[in-house]
């Protein structure tokens, strides 16, 4: 299924519209930890799932955080699970990123 995803970066998350139903990964860039793209939540409508469409997400923030010079910490339950799958993005990680937590999605 392909879709395009789109980056607002004034809302600090990528989207996808697919059917008039919206999927999206939310990050923020934290005063603390400035460079550290902070993944805290995946969101993919229930209708959607299993179509490959969160890792398509995940997949364009990692691209957006290498051509920034930024690194990730996945904090995001299937932001951990991703880059554990996908070790081909692992040097995108920040050091202090750790995937043996299992992550925790929250809201904004």
């Amino acid at each position: 299924m392909s879709q395009i995803i789109n980056h607002d970066e004034a809302q600090k998350r990528f989207v996808c519209q697919i059917d008039g139903m919206e999927c999206s990964v939310d990050y923020e860039i934290k005063e603390t930890a400035p460079g550290i793209i902070d993944i805290y939540r995946t969101f993919v409508h229930p209708d959607l799932r299993g179509k490959g469409i969160a890792e398509s997400l995940l997949k364009a923030i990692s691209e957006y955080a290498i051509n920034k010079g930024f690194t990730v910490n996945p904090s995001c339950s299937y932001a951990v699970l991703y880059y554990k799958r996908h070790r081909e993005h692992t040097a995108v990680l920040a050091k202090t990123a750790n995937l043996e937590n299992g992550g925790s999605c929250r809201l904004k």
